[in-house]
């Protein structure tokens, strides 16, 4: 009797969290029915999920632990969790799951397009456009918007992964890729469950980016102001109460630097890490899943180990001599200063600089930026080649 009074009170708690936005519907925190299937070291799971066209929508997803990579059983509660979630034209990625397993971690990763990873489409599954992903598309019928249904298959995902005995329910995270990021902000703002969330290139302030901005362009003024009301990530960011990091490309093609600068400066508990050169892509070499800024942050604050250095304060000094203090657990091997003096209008293509500086004793040391640097920041690197970044002046 105890165990369910607690249930209900927690139940009651999440939903007071998800009360007024759009996903405070009935169902929402119902643990899904799913069929389960081993192949490949992972489960291939098809949950149901909220109404869709009429019938509970059915969804993709690969489920990996330590034990089923193994062969072995996980013991009872052991386990942290996550949730990942793809960006725009992907899918579950199989290699994602099993790298967060031998990491020690329980993970799922969902399908959002209605699809299995072949390609091909599951019964009852969300319906694509001939034209690809419905992202921006806003119908008369709530539940029937991709952007409803993708932020709803995360929450039962995380219901879902929550139900296996094998995980500590205690110790969850979320981390998305480019239009994953953007889903992962969203949701980190609804469910309050998750202990930690990684957005990888994701933003909101749509409108400031000439990328983002396309699609909104392109739809009706009654329903661009909808859709922006409805999911820009602007709005949730700062509800958020967990820690969250964001990593990001300074010319990222998608997710434009002013409009990146905005949506972290809402985050109430925030780490950075921004970086010259980094690509922008899901599931290759040096980009998306790899990005190990990534999986030692969620560490951290799931299993308490060394995580990213933080910036805990920046001071300017005598003549423009600026002093950065540092808390960081796993020793530093260099600290830079990045600026551009390039004024091009279009971020994307402006050229970026950096220039190595002191660091000791938890401290950098830079000179002064040049006089005529329109943006800059500081960031270090650690002996894992792990990089976390200050804030960014401009």
């Amino acid at each position: 009797m105890l165990l369910s009074l607690l249930f209900a009170a927690f139940n009651c708690t999440v939903q007071a969290q998800l009360e007024g936005s759009l996903w405070d519907v009935p169902g929402i925190l119902d643990t899904p029915v799913f069929t389960k299937e081993y192949r490949d070291s992972v489960y291939e799971i098809i949950y149901t999920g909220l109404a869709y066209k009429g019938v509970p929508k059915k969804t993709f997803a690969y489920y990996a632990t330590p034990g089923s990579l193994s062969g072995r059983k996980d013991e009872p509660g052991s386990l942290p969790a996550v949730v990942l979630v793809h960006g725009g034209g992907g899918t579950a990625f199989i290699g994602w799951v099993k790298e967060w397993a031998r990491r020690g971690y329980a993970a799922i990763a969902m399908d959002g397009r209605g699809n299995r990873p072949d390609g091909t489409h599951i019964p009852d599954g969300f319906q694509e456009t001939a034209s690809g992903t419905p992202i921006y598309t806003i119908t008369s019928t709530l539940q029937d918007q991709w952007m409803f249904q993708a932020v709803a298959d995360i929450i039962k995902a995380h219901n879902l992964i929550r139900s296996f005995p094998e995980v500590d329910t205690a110790k969850t995270a979320l981390a998305g890729i480019s239009w994953g990021g953007v889903l992962t902000l969203i949701t980190a703002g609804v469910d309050h469950r998750f202990k930690a969330a990684a957005p990888i290139y994701g933003c909101g302030f749509f409108p400031t980016s000439p990328a983002l901005g396309q699609g909104l362009n392109a739809l009706s003024a009654a329903d661009r102001d909808t859709w922006l009301r409805q999911y820009d990530p602007a709005h949730y960011v700062a509800r958020a109460p967990m820690p969250i990091l964001f990593v990001n490309g300074v010319n990222d093609p998608a997710f434009y630097l002013d409009s990146y600068i905005k949506t972290y400066e809402l985050a109430a508990n925030k780490q950075l890490s921004l970086q010259i050169g980094l690509k922008h892509g899901h599931y290759t070499e040096g980009m998306g899943y790899e990005i190990k800024e990534h999986y030692y942050f969620i560490d951290h604050y799931l299993r308490n180990r060394p995580g990213l250095a933080l910036f805990a304060r920046e001071e300017q000094r005598k003549n423009g001599r600026l002093l950065v203090k540092l808390k960081c657990e796993t020793p530093i091997e260099a600290a830079w200063l990045h600026y551009t003096t390039d004024t091009t209008s279009n971020l994307l293509e402006r050229k970026w600089q950096r220039r190595e500086v002191q660091y000791a004793h938890g401290r950098v040391y830079a000179g002064k930026p040049p006089s005529d640097a329109v943006m800059w920041y500081i960031s270090v690197t650690d002996i894992r080649g792990v990089q976390s970044s200050g804030r960014i002046h401009q």
